[in-house]
């Protein structure tokens, strides 16, 4: 019926082969359902751990105790690993994460009551078919996000299903059912019991989603068990006639018009959050936001850190939050300057960040905004094509010639490149190497 990998058709026949159980389970079932190429092979079987282990082993294949006291073992097939579980029962769950304790037994239809949500507790075999114990098929029919029993009791036993509702709802453009959605919101305070690094993960899924406008509209209260300062955006009107939402409601609108790229949302999340905390009113009754993207690149630095993102994330979403607000001045000299202070990379990342920015505020403003953001795209490619000189790896010359023409040593031949960079990018005189050297002896003159 369905087109699973030779590595998964070889382990389930290796499973029955030895007198056991074997069936596909989670999310490549789901995913073969939808049409969609799985990731990951998860089985469940009915043999225990350390037989797994002995049957895999025996028949010449290596295997890794991933989560053996909990019934997982990974067997490597090709070079494809695939995590082979026992059917189980779990119980306690002091942590909200982990089960206490884990007692295996034979039957599948036990297994999939511990399971998540019904569209990832369907299994599959090839010889028998589907097995649908839940009412998983049905769901993804009819797009829904369904928690397998009590809801309460799924995400206490394991809090970041909450969050992985709304990845899933987001990626999968599915709604969430209402009990399952009023029980996400009635315990979303668990989430504090989970680890920074997991919590993130799922974040950084949900926003890639294609329905991420909707889940961060119904789910905001939500999302702020996790990043707590966004309840300062939620209802703060902006008061200003270049915006037509809540800070909040921009944000959303913002995050959804930008592409689909990790550093581009969490950038796009996070860049108005400084806004409530710099806010003023003029005499008119009209609020502005002087200096609201350094204390949003400020407050985004310490919400990525906490939440454990990499520095490289964190450094990038920093830089563009700090120059979301930059207005460009779409000449080569102003195009080199910025090209100079944040790269090309991030550079081209602006310009989709100031679009996405300027989509979600007033449209009566927004036509101008845009047609300079596209000639400062121009004139960028221009600069790139033309190899123009905007950072001192391009420059002529190097510290090495300012010693060879008779500098000596020190932090000043950093300083001296330094102006010779910006005389060239303000087109004082241009990229060539006698010349950069004579302005040098100038600059070292008038130094002395």
């Amino acid at each position: 019926m369905f087109n699973i990998s030779a590595e998964a058709k070889t382990a389930i026949y290796i499973l029955e082969a030895a007198g056991y159980k074997a069936y596909l389970a989670g999310g490549c079932v789901r995913d073969l359902i939808m049409g969609s190429e799985p990731h990951d092979w998860d089985i469940a079987t009915s043999a225990e751990p350390f037989t797994t282990r002995e049957i895999f082993e025996k028949a010449g294949y290596r295997t890794v105790c991933t989560g053996i006291s909990h019934g997982t073992v990974t067997a490597v097939i090709n070079k494809v690993n695939l995590e082979i579980t026992t059917f189980r029962q779990e119980t306690g769950y002091s942590d909200h994460r982990r089960p206490d304790s884990v007692m295996f037994v034979k039957s599948p239809e036990e297994d999939v009551k511990r399971r998540d949500f019904t569209i990832n507790g369907i299994l599959y075999n090839p010889s028998e078919g589907i097995l649908d114990y839940n009412g998983g098929i049905e769901d993804i029919k009819n797009g829904i996000i369904r928690c397998i029993g009590d809801p309460d009791k799924r995400f206490s036993e394991d809090a970041l299903r909450i969050m992985r509702a709304m990845r899933f709802a987001s990626a999968l453009g599915f709604t969430i059912e209402k009990e399952t959605s009023d029980s996400m919101i009635r315990n979303r305070n668990l989430l504090n019991e989970i680890s920074m690094e997991r919590k993130a993960a799922e974040l950084t899924k949900l926003l890639l989603g294609k329905d991420v406008k909707f889940i961060l509209y119904e789910y905001s209260s939500v999302l702020t068990s996790v990043i707590p300062e966004i309840r300062h955006m939620i209802g703060f009107e902006q008061n200003n006639p270049h915006h037509c939402y809540d800070v909040w409601i921009h944000t959303i609108e913002a995050v959804a018009a930008v592409p689909a790229d990790p550093v581009l949302r969490l950038t796009m999340l996070l860049h108005d959050i400084g806004k409530p905390d710099s806010c003023t009113m003029d005499s008119y009754g009209i609020n502005h936001f002087f200096r609201h993207p350094g204390r949003s690149a400020s407050m985004a630095r310490n919400i990525l850190s906490y939440l454990r993102y990499p520095g490289d994330v964190i450094d990038k979403v920093c830089t563009l939050i700090t120059y979301h607000d930059y207005r460009f001045y779409p000449d080569r000299k102003n195009v080199k300057k910025l090209l100079n202070r944040i790269g090309e990379e991030c550079f081209r990342l602006l310009l989709e960040v100031r679009r996405a920015d300027i989509s979600a505020q007033n449209p009566d403003y927004s036509k101008e905004k845009f047609e300079l953001i596209e000639e400062t795209r121009r004139v960028l490619e221009e600069v790139i094509e033309e190899n123009q000189c905007f950072s001192l790896k391009d420059l002529k010359i190097s510290g090495k010639d300012l010693l060879e023409s008779g500098f000596s040593q020190g932090k000043h031949l950093g300083y001296v490149l330094d102006i010779l960079l910006n005389m060239v990018i303000n087109e004082e005189i241009p990229n060539e190497r006698d010349i950069l050297l004579e302005n040098a002896q100038k600059i070292k003159k008038r130094a002395d």
